[in-house]
């Protein structure tokens, strides 16, 4: 009997240490083999960051008298601008992370951090503006 419990022990153990990675789990590979034609994940990360800041001031912005359609597309070029890329590739490589799920949710929960980090440091300022003008 102690033989067979030793047998199933190790054969149990020797099981669960060959287990497979998630399925969800973002790997180094992933992020270095994206293809030429996309943006790095990094940068990616920082375009839409950017692009849905934009998003939400139009939204916000309610006494622009400019369609909102309209002025999104002027932030788009001017975010498209600053990172030195265009629509096309913008759109290319947003294209290649929705086919790949995985690194797209890793893309969306670093972006989500971006945001919480500027929207932290932002409710600091106020907080700070808030203190001034009340102690004077």
């Amino acid at each position: 009997m102690g033989r067979n419990t030793f047998f199933f022990l190790s054969t149990l153990l020797i099981l669960s240490a060959c287990k497979p990675k998630s399925a969800f789990e973002v790997t180094d590979d992933m992020i270095n083999n994206v293809p030429d034609s996309v943006l790095a994940v990094d940068n990616m990360v920082l375009v839409m960051t950017d692009i849905h800041l934009a998003e939400a001031l139009v939204q916000e912005n309610k006494t622009d008298t400019i369609p909102q359609d309209i002025r999104l597309k002027e932030h788009y070029a001017y975010i498209f601008k600053l990172h030195n890329i265009d629509s096309k590739k913008y759109n290319s490589s947003y294209n290649y992370y929705s086919q790949n799920p995985v690194l797209m949710n890793h893309i969306y929960t670093k972006v989500v951090e971006q945001l919480n980090v500027l929207e932290s440091k932002n409710l600091k300022v106020k907080k700070k503006i808030s203190d001034e003008q009340s102690s004077k």
